[in-house]
């Protein structure tokens, strides 16, 4: 049984007609392109958009696990969940559900987020007020 993570927040992609591949369901490259837009909307939203002079994270690895198939048209519900906090990363886990049916999970989708100072290319802390938000949910931060 999987263990139930603190829960940052749960976003709606629209799944688009052209998401679909040959054979009439998502293709798996939009899982990853799912899971990056989710994590940069919840950056935006929380004041820390990705900025190239900044510091901010990158991604460290990314995974999926399929369950079951969606098909279009579809409005995907994903989580976005803490698995792990260290110093300068940040494991999420993301389950892919769909909007009429959030029983059903049709993948889970794993991300490490690493905090980087872009101009210099070196690791750096995750910054606090995301820690405190991390703590508010009751993430091990």
């Amino acid at each position: 049984m999987e263990k139930i993570l603190p829960l940052l927040d749960t976003r709606r992609i629209s799944m688009r007609w052209g998401d679909m591949d040959a054979v009439g369901h998502l293709n798996n490259t939009c899982y990853f392109r799912y899971m990056e837009q989710i994590r940069v909307e919840w950056l935006d939203d929380i004041g820390y958009p990705i900025d190239p002079q900044g510091i901010g994270p990158v991604l460290g690895s990314t995974s999926c696990v399929y369950k079951r198939e969606m098909t279009y048209p579809a409005t995907v519900l994903i989580s976005i969940e803490v698995e792990k906090v260290g110093r300068s990363s940040l494991k999420l886990r993301h389950h892919f559900r769909v909007e009429g049916d959030a029983e059903t999970v049709y993948a889970v989708g794993e991300a490490t987020l690493v905090w980087v100072d872009y101009q210099a290319g070196k690791t750096v802390s995750i910054p606090e007020p995301i820690r405190e938000r991390l703590r508010a949910v009751g993430a091990d931060a």
